[in-house]
């Protein structure tokens, strides 16, 4: 079963293990990236700054719709790295197909849901202005037409990152952006379908994301002649996915909850929000990189016994993510004016889509020593941990903003200013975590590990 795409993470330089499988992640995050920040483009300047603050308004409620897939997958990759580091590879296809059933059948239920939702998701949760009610529920319909291919994808990603293998998501993410783009400039500028067409370049191009990396991982992963599902398995997915689901789901409604506080500064703040998160996304991608390979690089160090290559592992990444995020929030700081101006922002939305990203860029190497910090906790099972330390983020985030708003402490920048407090309150409860140990207790696969 084991290919030369497939990594090895317990022996070898444990730095250049890291950094080689966190680059194809980081690119493959880029691309997403990209064509998240193409519709907006595209929309900007083809249909109008109305349109984009549509879809804008509508991402806080596409990434609760993944939440579960995102969790779910990190119930996957653990369970996966942590056989594979344990050498148990004849149990990894019926955790494929496990998983696999278990995501597909959940995205089915999530993209019902979504559709018939829309309207009441839009109006009774982000408090939308009225200009920007239909626009924005079409475009959320459309999106969710593609959710269970999503919820597909992102399992399949998350195994495939499991077993070292990070260069093949970026693959797929690379045809997807491409056909995105293309799909974008005929259907927005070409055939003037606006909100509608930029919703459908997403949905056919995660499609298509999700088809071809099913294809890879069957030429990849045979399945199972007989069994295709195990119960022990499906359990232990949940066990791990559960609390990342639930983490995120609430993350998503915290989100929600910002995004409606904007949205009652009216349309210079939802755009100027719109357009800030679309920058800000980007300094994400290589932390969360980064924090995706310690994590695989973890699991299969705890579960082959070899404590001591994760504490260097570790050590490595904080180093390099901190100066990473020195490096990056001088350029953003720097160039914040020219790249907030491509989304056709002007006047006050402008204005405030410039603050936005240059408070983010002096503020964000907090939040890069405690996200790599979360992929030690992922990687080695820690996970109801780590969702307690997020959730933590958010909730003095949510709290301090709207305190903040009706005080008039705050305005329009709530959203925002209040991030690095949040991550300061998870970096603390984080350090607590790893200096007293309580995460190296919970491998699933510790009785099986190679000692």
């Amino acid at each position: 079963m084991k290919s030369k795409s497939i990594r090895d993470m317990t022996t070898g330089s444990e730095w250049k293990l890291i950094l080689l499988f966190a680059i194809p992640v980081m690119l493959g995050n880029l691309l997403q990236q990209l064509y998240t920040a193409a519709d907006g483009v595209i929309v900007g300047r083809f249909v109008g700054e109305n349109a984009f603050s549509s879809i804008g308004t509508t991402q806080s409620l596409t990434f609760l719709c993944l939440a579960f897939a995102i969790g779910m997958g990190v119930g996957a990759s653990v369970v996966t790295s942590q056989y594979f580091g344990a050498g148990k590879d004849d149990s990894i296809p019926l955790v494929v197909d496990t998983a696999l059933i278990l995501s597909g059948s959940l995205g089915i239920v999530i993209t019902a849901l979504a559709v018939i939702l829309a309207p009441a998701f839009i109006s009774n949760l982000l408090n939308v202005p009225e200009h920007l009610m239909s626009d924005a529920v079409l475009y959320l319909r459309i999106y969710a037409l593609s959710l269970t291919f999503s919820f597909i994808y992102n399992c399949i990603a998350a195994i495939l990152r499991g077993m070292g293998d990070s260069k093949a998501t970026l693959y797929f993410l690379l045809v997807s952006a491409l056909l995105n783009v293309v799909l974008d400039l005929l259907f927005v500028a070409v055939f003037s379908w606006g909100v509608a067409g930029a919703a459908a370049a997403t949905s056919i191009s995660q499609t298509a994301c999700a088809a071809v990396s099913y294809i890879y991982l069957r030429k990849r992963i045979k399945p199972n002649d007989g069994q295709h599902f195990d119960f022990d398995i499906f359990k232990l997915v949940v066990r791990l996915g559960l609390p990342s689901a639930l983490q995120q789901s609430i993350v998503s409604f915290g989100h929600i909850a910002m995004q409606r506080l904007v949205n009652s500064f009216g349309q210079a703040s939802i755009a100027a929000y719109t357009a800030g998160n679309r920058l800000d996304n980007f300094m994400f991608v290589p932390i969360q990189g980064l924090g995706t390979a310690l994590s695989s690089f973890t699991g299969q160090n705890i579960g082959a016994g070899n404590l001591q290559r994760t504490r260097r592992g570790l050590r490595f990444t904080l180093l390099f993510s901190v100066s990473l995020s020195v490096v990056l929030g001088v350029l953003l700081y720097i160039f914040a004016s020219p790249v907030v101006s491509l989304f056709s922002l002007s006047g006050e939305s402008l204005a405030r889509g410039i603050e936005q990203v240059r408070f983010f860029s002096v503020t964000f190497w907090i939040f890069s020593i405690y996200m790599t910090l979360g992929g030690v906790f992922q990687g080695s099972g820690d996970v109801l941990m780590q969702s307690a330390i997020t959730l933590s983020a958010l909730l003095v985030r949510v709290i301090l903003g709207y305190i903040g708003v009706h005080t008039a402490i705050l305005g329009y920048e709530a959203a925002w200013v209040t991030m690095p407090v949040g991550w300061s309150v998870a970096l603390t409860i984080s350090l607590i975590r790893y200096f007293t140990g309580g995460w190296k207790k919970k491998a699933v696969a510790g009785n099986l590990a190679r000692s």
